[in-house]
């Protein structure tokens, strides 16, 4: 943008300098904030006697305070060219950021670890187990699912089988069936003498019961209808 500005005409608007200013300003104000947060999280210096970590960032000038508990990890830091320092996590989300530079850096993080190594254990075991209950979980579900898959396919296969409208007809006009029970004008069960127990599921209508009923079938309902009774 700056390249773009200053090789522009002599002739160009003024609306697009002023944006190509507004540009750069808003980069500028970017990468100076960029900086200052990155510096708020730099330790500059920094004491630790095993319970209390104080330091002071590039930024802030001020000493902090900062008890181990409140202490998550202290991991590596590093950048595109490879280890830069080490990085300080704490339990609420923030991070510092300790720099090789900085003196008995090596020291402190070691020692930090060490002061660690029971929180840690117990962080680790943590979450080792958060996937173990999530397995478990998993296999109770599936589990649950199985069971619900075998009672129903047990459930259905107790069910009469279905036959097709033409095949119902048929068993009546041939006299196989004596009575059929409509449930809720879509399903039809009844008793064949030739086949047993079946299932018909089509639309029931008034001149349908009409016409079983003319042909010596007792129809009954098991849910109210509106059909003639």
């Amino acid at each position: 943008m700056w390249w773009g500005f200053h090789t522009a005409p002599s002739h160009q608007s003024q609306g697009r300098n002023a944006f190509a200013i507004i540009c750069l300003i808003v980069l500028g104000l970017s990468l100076i904030g960029g900086v200052v947060w990155f510096w708020k999280r730099l330790i500059k210096e920094f004491n630790y006697d095993g319970r209390t970590f104080t330091f002071n960032t590039l930024s802030i000038p001020e000493m902090q305070a900062r008890d181990l508990s409140a202490i998550e990890e202290v991991g590596e830091w590093t950048g595109r060219g490879g280890p830069l320092g080490f990085r300080i996590k704490f339990r609420d989300g923030e991070k510092l950021y300790l720099s090789y530079g900085v003196s008995n850096a090596a020291v402190l993080a070691e020692r930090m670890r060490s002061d660690l190594g029971s929180t840690a254990a117990d962080t680790i075991a943590a979450k080792t187990r958060r996937p173990a209950r999530l397995a478990f979980m998993l296999f109770i579900a599936v589990c649950a699912g199985l069971l619900a898959t075998v009672a129903t396919s047990r459930f259905l296969q107790r069910l009469p089988p279905v036959i097709s409208r033409t095949e119902f007809f048929l068993e009546v006009d041939e006299r196989h069936v004596d009575k059929v029970v409509i449930r809720d004008r879509v399903l039809i069960s009844g008793t064949s003498s030739t086949r047993g127990a079946f299932r018909v599921r089509t639309p029931v209508d008034d001149p349908m019961v009409k016409e079983l009923r003319s042909r010596g079938v007792v129809v009954e309902f098991e849910t109210s209808s509106d059909l003639i009774p």
